[in-house]
């Protein structure tokens, strides 16, 4: 009687403790890359006396920052179903508009305003064009990717255009507490989404539409607006992103990560997204950023020649793929 009396009393807090488990949300796929991460770093650490140092973490954390936020958007867009290749072009657009402004007079506030707005102007016509003019997404932001970088090479002549301040410096090179402020700026974003695919409607239209668009739709769902709001929560990390980068490098490059397209898509995959829409964690995409960052940084430190990274960064998004279409997110 008393041995019943005692298991039955066990139970209760097992099941509390799964509940609580289950509440921090570390589902098998994030607790596998994030047990990736601890890998590589161990193995970088090991490879290399300056990869665990303070000042070399500092650094490559603050120098993913623009990656990591234009991934936080990314991800919106694909946990529906639809991909955004345009980021890097509206980063470039709306920074050299930024730019421009600046140098001809205008206030660094306003001039950011209409930096913020045309990024979202940029967004509405992606949005639109694959919501209601029905135009499948990798199709439509490609196309819309070279407008967009055809329009900044236009205005900036193809060139480089410097500019200062003291905003710039702020969310580029400043520290608060000895951590760069644009790794505040990225992990806010971070936080901010996981609350409103938590806990707001939207957010969970964002999962039923990526899950089943069709039930989604019967079930009283908006599907064209949840996809156009999709596609103008991407723009616009890219348009926040165009500031840090301004910030970093003191200038706007219409060629800005014309090379980094794929290293934004890695970074959503390796999060343990599914590629079929639906599933997925955004802290799952932050670490994958944070996978991305190291190993990049880790490469650099051993003198990994340039070509050599390349194939590896291959290898990777082949293996993630990979790892999705085994779980079934793969195509059909």
């Amino acid at each position: 009687m008393d041995e019943r009396d005692d298991t039955a009393g066990k139970e209760p807090k097992k099941a509390g403790l799964f509940a609580l488990v289950r509440r921090l949300d570390f589902s098998g796929e994030i607790v596998s890359i994030l047990i990736a991460l601890i890998i590589l770093c161990a193995f970088f650490s090991l490879t290399s006396p300056y990869f665990l140092t303070i000042k070399n973490i500092l650094n490559f954390t603050m120098n993913t920052s623009i990656l990591g936020i234009m991934a936080a958007g990314l991800f919106i867009a694909m946990v529906i179903g639809e991909i955004d290749v345009s980021q890097y072009a509206i980063l470039a657009l709306s920074t050299a508009i930024m730019v421009i402004l600046i140098r001809r007079g205008m206030g660094s506030g306003p001039a950011i305003g209409i930096s913020i707005g045309i990024a979202l102007v940029c967004g509405l016509i992606n949005g639109a064009s694959v919501a209601f003019l029905r135009i499948n997404p990798i199709i439509a932001t490609l196309a819309t990717m070279m407008i967009y970088r055809g329009i900044g090479f236009k205005l900036t002549e193809a060139r480089a255009l410097g500019v200062s301040g003291a905003f710039f410096t702020a969310i580029g090179s400043g520290r608060i507490l000895g951590i760069p402020v644009s790794v505040y700026i990225m992990l806010g974003l971070y936080l901010l989404i996981h609350v409103m695919l938590t806990y707001t409607a939207y957010g969970k239209r964002v999962y039923a539409v990526g899950g089943n668009p069709e039930a989604s739709y019967i079930s009283g769902i908006n599907v064209k607006m949840v996809r156009f709001w999709g596609l103008v929560i991407s723009s616009a990390t890219a348009a926040l992103a165009g500031l840090i980068f301004v910030g970093q490098v003191g200038a706007t490059v219409p060629t800005a990560g014309e090379g980094g397209l794929m290293d934004v898509v890695t970074a959503v995959i390796l999060g343990g997204i599914s590629l079929a829409g639906g599933k997925g964690r955004v802290g799952g995409t932050l670490i994958g950023v944070l996978i991305l960052a190291v190993l990049s940084n880790g490469m650099v430190l051993l003198s990994v020649q340039s070509y050599y990274q390349t194939i590896v960064k291959g290898i990777v998004i082949f293996l993630a793929v990979l790892v999705d279409s085994l779980r079934g997110g793969g195509y059909k």
